[in-house]
């Protein structure tokens, strides 16, 4: 037998190890020096931000162009730019601040330098009609003051035409296309697949619209949730049209008509669109893109170049408020936590909702003496029912110290996304958002019966029944079956007894507006889910009168960081992102189009998880 001693001690590496090992830690070494270099390198530019004479400089006269890029966020999404140095394909989709925005509109309008708003949106990917409607409250403010403003585009999207129509008047080019095609909700359904492949998915559900892993378990869409979309998507689409209609004083079927009969239209239009949509009144001019810069150039005036005198909102913000520093330290403030994305437990960066991160923040706003009172605006479709309690948790200790809570849902606030809204003094929405989604599923694969197809098989032994249970090469026993139906039922009645207490109805009452339904902000409030209708503003207001202040300051609070991070934020306004943890939980952001992947993610079965498929919102 060999001694202890003999087989424990340490053996010299050989000599391609040690080569290995020496290149290894010369590389190590080099990356190190190299991200300390840049992060040097970012502060310098920092101190150089700081110089006045290295901020932009608005024109006396010109325009300020208003072109967002990419989806415009409550939050954006945070990747570490040191390791994109190293990584030059991870590059992260573009995305726009909504609050960004609204603030170069509310400094526009008291700016007397600022002639028109030019409304650029050919980089727009994404916004969504309830942050098309913030973005509306504030130019509605803007154009109060007798200035123009004008929507500028080779071509628009619903997206993009949604916002465009907010201006005075909408140009684009003779080659574009206003694309109105109204919302549709399909996805694909795996249940022939997983036939052919013998795979078996237990679902647990608790709640008749709980849809989010049918795509799992069937092959076309219940009827439940034929109802559900069909009425949601139905709601939302009369308000786009609505506000297309009122906006560009049009005949409430006009839309409609663009729509459904657009091959018709485009035949009497030999498949020239700009002149159709000319026709059809949802555009005011064809401009090539030097005819619109000579127009503005007509209305601003020309900068030493010959084009018009124009700003960059993002340029612009940079020169109103250059440091990103309040003016108002030292006065009472209503605290802003921003809570979007999924949510999932643990700690979680910016983009999405750590169970652990959004808790500690709201920690923190009740030990602020300075913080008087909190909204927590909400876009967010759910995710882990655990990590959503975590935060309910933290948001009772919050009103334990007498300060008022208001939530503020944006596009989208349901299921752990109502979960974690449902304690709030007062909840606010708008018409069009997305909430409720009051239930808990849960799922569970085997995959022994397409195992044995090709040979493999599974045995063992345990020290009791459930030994081994949950192991997806071994079909789901009865009992657990039982026990997983049970743990899902009983994460419903709390989910329950959780908008019961917080919202003071009956239990009884909450179970006929649950079951998994999702409503928008108006039947939400018809239904007693929400308190008011009205604006991120509009919370903040009703925040503030419930504390008693009348000279407040209005204080985003972000979640924590290292310093470094927080460095890199204020250099970069936090405009980066990374890859989300796709597949943590089956509960993520896009399960509607991805739920095969899903499921092989491995998911804890054990955890109920809040989530609405459904609420991607359009």
């Amino acid at each position: 037998m060999p001694d202890v001693i003999d087989s424990t001690r340490e053996r010299r590496p050989g000599l391609l190890r040690r080569v290995f090992g020496g290149l290894w830690a010369a590389v190590t070494w080099v990356r190190v020096a190299l991200a300390n270099l840049l992060f040097i390198g970012l502060l310098l530019l920092m101190f150089g931000a700081i110089s006045h004479d290295s901020l932009p400089q608005v024109p006396e006269r010109g325009a300020l162009v208003l072109a967002p890029s990419g989806q415009i966020v409550e939050q954006l999404d945070f990747a570490d730019p040191f390791a994109q140095v190293f990584d030059s394909s991870n590059k992260p989709p573009p995305q726009t601040l909504l609050s960004d925005v609204l603030d170069a509109i509310h400094h526009a309008t008291d700016d007397t330098r600022i002639a028109a708003i030019v409304l650029a949106t050919d980089a727009l990917s994404g916004a969504g009609i309830t942050k098309t409607r913030d973005i509306a409250t504030a130019l509605e403010a803007f154009r109060a003051t007798g200035r123009k403003v004008i929507a500028v585009g080779d071509a628009y999207n619903q997206d993009q035409y949604l916002l465009a129509v907010q201006a005075d008047e909408i140009w684009m080019h003779p080659m574009g296309f206003v694309e109105l095609t109204g919302y549709g909700g399909y996805q694909n359904y795996f249940r022939g697949l997983f036939d052919k492949l013998k795979i078996d998915v237990h679902v647990f559900r608790s709640g008749t619209f709980k849809s989010a892993f049918e795509p799992l378990e069937r092959s076309d869409m219940s009827e439940a949730s034929r109802l559900e979309t069909g009425e949601l998507l139905q709601e939302i689409w009369s308000a786009a049209t609505g506000m297309i209609t009122q906006r560009r004083q049009l005949p409430p079927e006009s839309v409609d008509h663009y729509a459904n009969s657009l091959g018709e239209i485009l035949g009497r239009h030999k498949g020239d669109a700009a002149a159709a949509a000319m026709e059809h009144g949802l555009i005011d001019a064809i401009k090539t893109r030097t005819e619109v810069d000579e127009s503005l150039a007509e209305l601003v005036g020309k900068d030493d170049d010959g084009r018009f005198t124009r700003t960059g909102f993002r340029e612009y913000l940079r020169a109103v408020r250059p440091l990103g520093i309040s003016d108002g330290a030292g006065k009472p403030a209503v605290g802003l936590i921003v809570a979007s994305g999924t949510i999932l437990d643990g700690e979680q960066p910016p983009g999405s909702i750590g169970g652990d991160t959004l808790a500690q923040m709201v920690r923190d706003a009740a030990d602020d003496d300075e913080v008087k009172a909190l909204v927590l605006r909400i876009d967010s479709p759910g995710g882990s029912g655990f990590a959503s309690e975590v935060v309910r948790e933290a948001l009772l200790e919050f009103k334990q110290t007498g300060k008022p809570l208001v939530a503020s849902m944006s596009s989208v606030a349901a299921s752990g996304g109502y979960w974690i809204a449902a304690p709030a003094d007062e909840i606010w929405a708008a018409p069009t958002t997305i909430t409720g989604s009051i239930g808990v599923l849960s799922a569970f694969p085997s995959f022994s019966r397409g195992l044995g197809e090709i040979g493999i098989t599974t045995d063992g032994l345990g020290t009791t029944a459930i030994a081994g249970g949950l192991d997806p090469s071994r079909p789901l026993s009865p009992q657990w079956e039982q026990i997983l139906r049970l743990s899902n039922d009983n994460a419903y009645q709390r989910f329950l007894s959780i908008v019961s207490e917080g919202r003071g109805m009956p239990v009884e009452k909450v179970a006929e507006i649950a079951e998994g339904r999702v409503w928008t902000g108006t039947r939400a409030l018809q239904n007693g889910l929400i308190d008011k209708l009205g604006s991120l503003d509009d919370a903040v207001k009703s925040a503030a009168a419930r504390a008693k202040l009348e000279d407040y300051d209005t204080r985003t609070l972000e979640p924590p960081g290292d310093w470094r991070q927080e460095i890199v934020r204020a250099l970069a306004g936090g405009q980066s992102a990374m890859l989300r943890r796709f597949g943590a939980v089956f509960g993520v952001a896009g399960l509607d189009r991805e739920p095969l992947l899903l499921l092989l993610q491995g998911a804890d079965p054990m955890a109920p998880y809040a989530f609405c498929s459904a609420c991607v919102a359009p």
